[in-house]
């Protein structure tokens, strides 16, 4: 959609697609996991060094001056996310791989400046979904974006943009069905102990996809 020389661009639906995959999964941390996500066996994701090494070829083999942070092969319908585990950073790595899965959830088959804007749309609806970030402001555990960043894993160019958006729109149904489900969570992190989980995907037996 245009108006006048301007592209709006459709944030609801990578929005609604990433509250539908966090649905999908049993939630037992408020901070999500994108390395090890329920995607119905279509997305896996792994590290260049790992793969590379499960399948005897060089991490150079799947890299390019334009794609040095992460890539995706695809064969049929089986997605393989690879992250540079060498380049990128705890919360760089994060978002990088929720932005690529977000490509496949949106069925992009371009990277022109409105798929990746959906694409980081859907890695922020991901990775700090909103209601629950605004559950915690009210509960006054996050009061800068500095909280996200800690809570969340991600960085701060990103907590700042994404506490911006807070509060910006009404909720669907889908939102408060999420929140329910993130709600015992919450409770449990809020009284304890933050714990970070490691993020090591494991991949013994990795299809060749080349």
């Amino acid at each position: 959609m245009r108006k006048q020389g301007i592209f709006l661009l459709n944030f609801a639906r990578p929005q609604q697609l990433a509250t539908k995959l966090l649905l999908r999964q049993n939630i037992t941390s408020i901070r999500t996991d994108p390395f090890h996500l329920n995607c119905n066996g279509t997305i896996l994701v792994d590290s260049i060094q790992h793969y590379a090494s499960c399948v005897g070829l060089s991490p150079e083999d799947f890299m390019s001056e334009s794609a040095k942070d992460c890539v995706v092969l695809q064969k049929g319908p089986l997605y393989l996310i690879l992250y540079n585990n060498f380049i990128l950073c705890s919360a760089r790595k994060r978002w990088s791989v929720a932005h690529e899965i977000g490509h496949i959830c949106c069925r992009h088959t371009s990277d022109g400046p409105a798929e990746e804007a959906q694409a980081n749309a859907f890695a922020a609806s991901l990775l700090v979904p909103s209601i629950v970030a605004e559950e915690l402001v009210r509960r006054k555990v996050v009061r800068s974006p500095k909280d996200l960043c800690g809570i969340f894993g991600i960085s701060v160019q990103a907590a700042e943009l994404r506490y911006q958006e807070l509060f910006c729109h009404p909720k669907t149904a889908l939102e408060q069905e999420l929140l329910e489900r993130y709600l015992p969570v919450i409770e449990e992190e809020i009284h304890g102990p933050m714990i970070s989980i490691p993020h090591r995907p494991t991949f013994e037996h990795a299809p060749v996809i080349l």
